[in-house]
């Protein structure tokens, strides 16, 4: 399956920081990552800064599977509203859910304090809108929601968006605060270097072929038929993390994304936020540290993995269209920029859960190992999430937002 595809921006303009050797050796952690990206990067981060003796294996380079297809937008919202998950999971955990979120983009923040590389990482706001007169009554309900429990949002009507946005809307929720963006690929270097710092061993180009339980712990054995013992198994896969579990967790989808050459102005484009509607296919816009706008959906389902959309290539004809019409999406939001020019497209495989929450904790069947499974738009706010409760898990305090993450959920 070709889990990313194109012409990707983030390797393109980024040079390879570090490269780390491949395992050649019998070895002996206490917890051991597979998956070098940013959920590995993330749980490295926080499990080699807790003194736990912890190895990261990477099948490939770092940084160079699904982390170099995000778009890595940060932000408090998810894919269901709060109205939505207030459903699935109850009013308790769905706020829940969404203060987590927002408290992550602020522990980013301070995660990048303790980096040598900042990763163009920018705190800014979201909006969340509608061109449907249909979804009005549903926004002003949500707004009234969100205002209730603290975030800090102002509600646009028709008109009061005039002045702000070159695209009509109907009606949007314009967050001033819990959203951002970031660099993921050199997010994930710069992680995995400060985890290194602080102990942790990075393996690269060494891929894990079988794993079986031994005494009080795991033997994962690699490709050459070295053999890593470990007590604790840490699943920061994307797609390949479902082998390891026989619940359906996710549906996996291909989406696309287009990225421009840098723009001088962003008339028409308040304070450069980051833009959702409130489709179920929903299109997503943000900009970059170098002034370039991103923009991505026109989601396809997967289907099986001999499927055609599984192994699609950029230079298909359903490819060529997806991003014809991400591109006219664009330039119709906004005809006052002038210099809009298209210097890269790509699209990637993306999980999403039922509920838009990911799954994080221990997996019945396998107690030893830790699943960060951050399925969903907001996949590094997730990890962030997920890779400090399992830190605490490990660390014996049993965190209690766990169950709203569980797989028994």
């Amino acid at each position: 399956m070709n889990l990313v595809s194109g012409d990707l921006y983030w390797t393109n303009i980024n040079r390879i920081p570090n490269k780390y050797t491949y395992l050649s050796e019998d070895v002996n952690y206490d917890v051991v990552i597979v998956g070098g990206g940013i959920t590995g990067a993330l749980c490295a981060y926080y499990f080699a800064e807790a003194g736990i003796k912890v190895a990261v294996v990477e099948k490939n380079i770092i940084g160079y599977g699904s982390t170099s297809a995000s778009t890595s937008i940060l932000q408090y919202e998810i894919d269901n509203n709060l109205i939505g998950l207030k459903g699935l999971v109850g009013l308790d955990n769905a706020v829940k859910a969404f203060k987590l979120c927002n408290k992550a983009v602020y522990d980013i923040e301070n995660i990048i304090n303790n980096l040598d590389d900042k990763c163009d990482f920018i705190l800014g706001q979201c909006l969340y809108y509608t061109n449907k007169t249909a979804d009005i009554y549903m926004l002003e309900q949500e707004f009234e929601l969100r205002k209730q429990y603290g975030f800090d949002v102002e509600f646009l009507d028709e008109n009061t968006a005039k002045d702000k946005f070159s695209f009509p809307m109907k009606a949007a929720i314009y967050s001033r605060s819990g959203a951002a963006g970031i660099n993921p690929y050199r997010f994930s270097h710069a992680l995995i270097d400060y985890a290194v710092k602080k102990g942790a061993v990075v393996y690269e180009n060494t891929e894990i072929t079988n794993t079986y339980s031994e005494n009080d712990g795991e033997v994962l054995i690699t490709r050459n038929g070295f053999k890593i013992r470990a007590k604790k198994i840490l699943v920061a896969q994307g797609f390949e993390a479902r082998k390891y579990v026989e619940k359906n967790v996710a549906k996996f989808t291909r989406s696309f994304t287009l990225v421009t050459k840098p723009i001088k102005d962003f008339n028409g484009w308040y304070n450069k936020c980051i833009i959702r509607d409130t489709n179920k296919m929903y299109t997503y816009l943000r900009i970059t540290g170098d002034n370039r706008v991103m923009i991505g959906g026109e989601d396809l389902e997967v289907g099986g993995e001999r499927s055609k959309v599984s192994n699609l290539c950029n230079e298909d004809s359903v490819a060529k269209e997806k991003y014809k019409i991400l591109e006219d999406k664009l330039r119709n939001m906004f005809p006052n920029i002038k210099d809009i020019e298209i210097e890269y497209k790509f699209s990637g495989l993306f999980g999403e859960t039922k509920d838009s929450l990911p799954y994080i904790g221990v997996y019945d069947d396998l107690p030893n190992y830790y699943f960060c499974m951050g399925y969903g738009s907001n996949g590094i706010i997730y990890n962030v999430i997920g890779a400090q409760l399992l830190r605490d898990l490990h660390l014996g305090k049993n965190p209690p937002e766990l169950n709203i993450f569980s797989f028994n959920r």
